[in-house]
């Protein structure tokens, strides 16, 4: 057996064994436009776990957050599956079909935009996802206990918003129930503790400098001015011009809630390559959302959900400094 596939196979095992049991069904929904080699070693390691796997392969989604393939979804809601694997270009995670997951009581992990690359030893899934835990809690616990935050950064960003009686979530590769119901979800490879803004607080203005969903690695910055909790300009050059066309052909006016969600990276492995699945884990980045915010518990019912990345930020809640230059503060 090929060596490659051999560290690849022993790294996606890894969110198997945190969230899996022998005996247990999966569902792996995948796409033309990722590397098959993902499918094939994430099916073996389940495999070999004494999981049964079930591969369902579709053509791309044309944007982040519509649904799998309508026969994908009937499979996804099927009360044998266990666990659902969403290993697709697009992201998943605020589609209609996840929040039905969620009310259901069924559980996911998020694997979109994953590479072989970010499976071998050294890299971003070859973290240490028991202390990115431990940190992602004091933080959580931060957010929950809080009422206002703000991001602020040299960058141009300064954005304030309500949290008060949203709770914070701390994610590193294990399910966190985020429903009564007990569903609920993680991503791999992982590493963030976001919270959820109360919709219509945000105030100010979002200079995205790393990265951002359906444009990769920004070449210049994409600038939000966000007013009532919503995105009223979006300005930048040919990147910031896409996100302007993307919104608009959506014509979803909720598209533009803003912010979705703030969240702080807690993987100090992730080395930028202009890909938001490991980009937005960043330790110290931060990413915030723009859109839907259902999936995270939140009232905005949107058509599309999109991110960009923060490097540097400073993050304070109710005057509190969380983060600061690319460093988490926790006590």
């Amino acid at each position: 057996m090929d060596l490659r596939f051999i560290e690849i196979m022993r790294t996606i095992r890894i969110p198997l064994e945190l969230n899996a049991k022998p005996g247990g069904k999966i569902l792996i929904i995948t796409d033309t436009r990722m590397d098959p080699l993902l499918w094939q070693a994430l099916a073996a390691a389940a495999n070999g776990m004494g999981l049964e796997p079930t591969i369902s392969i579709m053509t791309p989604r044309k944007a982040h957050g519509y649904d799998p393939a309508t026969p994908i979804v009937h499979a996804a809601r099927d009360p044998d599956i266990d666990l659902c694997i969403y290993l697709t270009s697009t992201a998943l995670a605020h589609a209609p079909i996840t929040d039905e997951l969620l009310r259901t009581g069924k559980r996911f992990i998020l694997m979109e935009e994953l590479t072989p690359a970010m499976l071998l030893p050294g890299g971003p899934a070859d973290a240490d996802y028991v202390a990115m835990n431990v940190i992602g809690e004091k933080v959580a616990k931060v957010f929950t206990d809080g009422e206002h935050i703000r991001v602020r950064c040299r960058n141009g960003t300064d954005l304030a918003a309500s949290i008060k009686g949203r709770p914070g979530r701390a994610f590193a590769a294990k399910v966190w129930a985020m429903r009564a119901s007990g569903g609920g979800g993680c991503a791999f490879p992982d590493g963030e503790t976001h919270v959820c803004p109360v919709e219509g607080s945000g105030e100010g203005t979002v200079v995205f400098d790393l990265t951002a969903h359906s444009v990769g690695r920004l070449q210049e910055p994409i600038r939000l001015t966000i007013e009532k909790g919503m995105v009223t300009k979006i300005e930048g050059g040919t990147q910031a011009n896409r996100w302007i066309e993307i919104l608009h052909q959506d014509g979803d006016a909720n598209s533009y809630n803003c912010p979705a969600e703030i969240a702080v990276g807690l993987n100090p492995n992730v080395t930028p390559t202009g890909i938001m699945r490991t980009d937005k884990k960043l330790y110290g980045a931060s990413h915030i959302g723009v859109g839907d915010t259902i999936t995270l518990g939140g009232t905005c019912h949107a058509k599309l959900r999109l991110e960009g990345v923060i490097r540097e930020p400073v993050i304070e809640v109710d005057g509190r400094v969380i983060a600061e230059g690319g460093r988490i503060i926790a006590a």
